[in-house]
C-alpha cells in the first residue's frame, strides 16, 4: 500500500479475510499483539530519525519495522503477566509472520517490506507487503499486480480540463442534488437510501469528509454516506490512498458513480 496518507490504517486484503486458517489466527490471543505491532511501524523519513535507526531500515533497507517495549504492549492489552507478552511475540515469531532484530536495548520487529511500484522508482508509489500475507499466500508479485493494474486504470482515465471556479461549483451543486447534464438524474441518485440512522449517515460523511478534504463536496458525501454502504465507501478511500491520486476528491466522485452505475444495472 501507498504509505503517503494523513492517517494510519492496517488493511487487510480480502484473499486473507477468505482464508478460514487467517480467521483462526484472528480468533488467538496473538492476534492482538501482532495488531500493536502493525499499530507502530515506523514510516518516518531521515527528518524524524529513530534512536534505533528504523529511519533507515526503512528509507534503505525497504523494511516495515516497528520498536515497541513489552511493557508499552501490555499496558496496550491491559496484562500485567509480561511473560505473556513474552510468549506470544516468540509465537508470531515461530508463525513467520515476524522477524525480531535484538539490538541490546529494545527490539526490533520486522514485520513485511516496501516495494517502489512506480514508473520512475521515485519512491511515490509505495506497496506494502507483510510476512503476514505471504503467510497465507498472498505474494509480493500478485499485490505488485493489482497496484500497477489499478495505477495504470487510473492514468489511462481521461479527465476533462479543470472548468472556470464558478462552473464547477454548480457541477457540484447538481450532483449533491442528483442532476446531471441534460436534466436526468444521476445513478448514485436513483440508487435507494441505506436507511441507516441519521447519525451512522452524518458519521460517514464526516469520514469521507476527513479523508478528502473538500468541505465544498459535503452535501454530496452526505447524498454517498445515504445511499453506498460503508464497506464500499472505506474501500474506495483505502484504494485512493494507495493510488496516491493527484485529485483524490476527484477520483473518490468517478468511483462512486462507477459504483452507483453498477449497482443500478443489477
Amino acid at each position: 500500500m501507498n504509505i503517503n496518507v494523513n492517517r494510519q490504517f492496517v488493511l487487510l486484503d480480502f484473499e486473507l479475510i477468505d482464508d478460514p486458517r487467517f480467521l483462526e489466527f484472528v480468533s488467538s490471543s496473538e492476534f492482538g499483539t501482532y495488531l500493536i505491532l502493525r499499530r507502530f511501524i515506523w514510516r518516518g523519513g531521515e527528518d524524524k530519525p529513530h534512536f534505533l535507526n528504523l529511519h533507515n531500515l526503512y528509507k534503505n533497507d525497504k523494511l516495515l519495522v516497528c520498536s515497541i517495549s513489552n511493557e508499552k504492549i501490555a499496558s496496550l492489552l491491559h496484562l500485567n503477566d509480561l511473560t505473556r507478552v513474552s510468549k506470544q511475540l516468540t509465537k508470531l515469531e515461530k508463525y513467520g509472520v515476524l522477524k525480531r532484530i535484538r539490538t541490546g536495548r529494545q527490539n526490533i520487529y520486522v514485520l513485511g517490506e516496501w516495494y517502489d511500484y512506480s514508473e520512475v522508482k521515485d519512491g511515490s508509489k509505495r506497496l506494502e507487503w507483510f510476512y503476514l500475507e505471504q503467510k497465507f499466500g498472498v505474494s509480493k508479485l500478485d499485490l505488485a499486480q493489482k497496484a500497477k493494474s489499478e495505477l495504470h486504470s487510473q492514468t489511462s482515465q481521461t479527465w476533462p480540463k479543470e472548468p472556470h471556479i464558478n462552473i464547477e461549483e454548480n457541477r457540484k451543486e447538481n450532483t449533491v442534488n442528483g442532476v446531471v447534464k441534460g436534466g436526468e438524474k444521476s445513478s448514485l441518485h436513483k440508487l435507494p437510501d441505506l436507511g441507516d440512522p441519521p447519525e451512522k449517515t452524518a458519521y460517514v460523511a464526516e469520514l469521507i469528509l476527513e479523508a478528502l478534504g473538500d468541505e465544498q463536496s459535503q452535501r454530496f458525501y452526505q447524498l454517498v454516506a445515504a445511499k453506498i454502504p460503508e464497506q464500499a465507501i472505506r474501500e474506495a478511500l483505502s484504494q485512493i490512498r494507495a493510488d496516491g491520486a493527484r485529485d483524490p476528491a476527484k477520483l473518490f466522485t468517478y468511483k462512486i458513480q462507477r459504483y452507483a452505475l453498477t449497482q443500478q444495472k443489477r
